[in-house]
């Protein structure tokens, strides 16, 4: 059951930014949006529409100065997002117009919406299930294909209707067994153990598949990461703007130029890729250059793919050679080596130390921007291999569906542990009856105004 309260105010919030492109969409969302509209807008024919049309006229002011010329949506209820009646008019780009129309509405009544409030709406509106309600920001902060495809299919109702169906067979076997118990005083069986085991153990391992596949969502959530690190001066700089083909970072003949973490993100390979230049690993006394060392050490553990960055035109360090050894050993998997400053004389010792240790390794010029491609070829081989592609999946990507899910599944495997203990029916029952909640919360069934604001507020406005 639902612990919930409506809200009964007009909503009202920019769905689109006020700045650049050539159109901005504001929604109204409540059972004032129409007349309110009305009030402003030249056809006043919009007060007997049907609803789900659009119509076009000017938008005035208080003292009938023409706002903007504007095209209205208006979505009569049941019939919109929201489940209420919605207004959505389309602007002219521009903040001074978008600003005036909002004061306009506000002067009437309507309130400010609060992030993700027009999303909570269609969910107390029966609109969607909680489930779906949070693949809304999902698809927004997609960083892949996949994991847009995965949010559309959330939208959609898969997820819902697995945890539905997980759900369903719970609730045929708790009822069995509730009536077992109701008839523990006439001698007779309704459910046997058996039975119990042969619906528990299919369950567990239907809920765990969607446990384990968590882990593996996590791609999805954070897009791929890739740190160029190397020593100091040997062009990891210029690399990362050869890379984003763009001057991003500062590039300079000193040492230790780059102390702090630089990012960018572009799209590559149906995801988005965010290139880290970090300070160059190397000893030394300055406080922040160790500051900038160990966080570039640290970044090694976590990201997903390394470029290790070398000058060929040096003789190999013993720092250099400990760095090569150390990445190739723990991380070979996602290190890419990178031959650098092609264009000028290269040393042969360094090529001999590769062989002998049968590393391959990009030669490349990254201020002549030579072989660059390269790189990006290795870097998608690479994200390939991180992102197995399947495309009927439905991967769980939400930290409180999976939380609830694990205590389902904690709940179910007591009551095999109860089983084996000879316990009766009545304990068996509690945990069945708490593993059915679980699946509740996630579902959105069972739910409380704190637990809805705590999960909208991460919403952006106008969602």
């Amino acid at each position: 059951m639902n612990i919930i309260t409506e809200n009964t105010d007009t909503i009202i919030a920019p769905i689109t930014s006020a700045f650049g492109g050539s159109v901005s969409l504001i929604r109204i969302s409540g059972n004032r949006a129409l007349p309110i509209t009305a009030k402003y807008f030249s056809d006043i024919k919009i007060i007997k529409s049907p609803g789900n049309k659009i119509h076009t006229g000017s938008f005035s002011d208080m003292d009938g100065n023409i706002v903007d010329h504007v095209v209205i949506y208006y979505y009569k209820s049941p019939r919109s997002y929201t489940g209420e009646d919605v207004i959505e008019i389309s602007f002219h780009s521009n903040p001074l117009i978008i600003n005036e129309a909002i004061d306009l509405f506000i002067y009437e009544g309507c309130r400010f919406a609060e992030p993700g409030e027009f999303t909570k709406r269609a969910f107390i509106n029966e609109k969607m299930d909680l489930i779906q309600a949070e693949a809304v920001a999902d698809m927004i902060n997609a960083k892949s294909k996949k994991a847009l495809k995965n949010s559309v299919k959330t939208l959609e109702g898969n997820l819902s209707r697995e945890i539905s169906q997980i759900k369903k067979n719970l609730i045929n076997t708790a009822s069995l067994l509730e009536l077992d118990l109701d008839f523990t005083d006439d001698d007779l069986k309704i459910i046997q153990k058996e039975d119990i085991i042969n619906s528990i153990k299919p369950t567990i391992y239907k809920i765990k598949y969607l446990l384990d596949n968590y882990q593996d969502s996590k791609l999805l959530n954070k897009g791929i990461e890739v740190l160029i690190t190397g020593k100091p001066n040997v062009g990891k700089s210029s690399l990362m703007n050869a890379l984003l083909k763009r001057d991003r970072v500062i590039v300079s003949e000193i040492p230790g130029t780059t102390r702090d973490i630089v990012h960018e993100d572009v799209i590559q390979n149906g995801h988005i890729v965010r290139y880290i230049d970090t300070a160059g690993i190397h000893y030394t006394d300055n406080k922040i250059e160790i500051e900038g060392v160990e966080r570039a050490k640290k970044l090694i553990k976590e990201v997903d793919i390394i470029l290790l960055v070398l000058d060929l035109s040096e003789i190999f360090s013993d720092e250099d050679k400990k760095l090569i050894d150390s990445l190739c050993k723990k991380n070979s998997k996602n290190t890419i080596l990178i031959g650098n400053k092609t264009d000028k004389k290269t040393e042969k010792s360094n090529e001999i130390f590769l062989q002998n240790k049968k590393i391959n390794i990009i030669k490349i010029s990254a201020t002549k921007g030579r072989n660059i491609s390269k790189i990006k070829e290795s870097i998608n081989i690479k994200i390939n291999e991180i992102d197995r592609e399947d495309n009927e999946e439905v991967y769980l990507t939400n930290y409180r569906h999976y939380k609830a899910l694990k205590n389902a599944e904690e709940y179910l495997k007591n009551i095999l542990k109860g089983i084996k203990n000879e316990m009766g029916y009545e304990f068996l029952a509690l945990d069945l009856r708490q593993a059915i909640e679980a699946l509740s919360e996630i579902l959105g069934e069972i739910t409380t105004d704190d637990i809805l604001n705590n999960i909208f507020k991460q919403y952006c406005i106008g969602k």
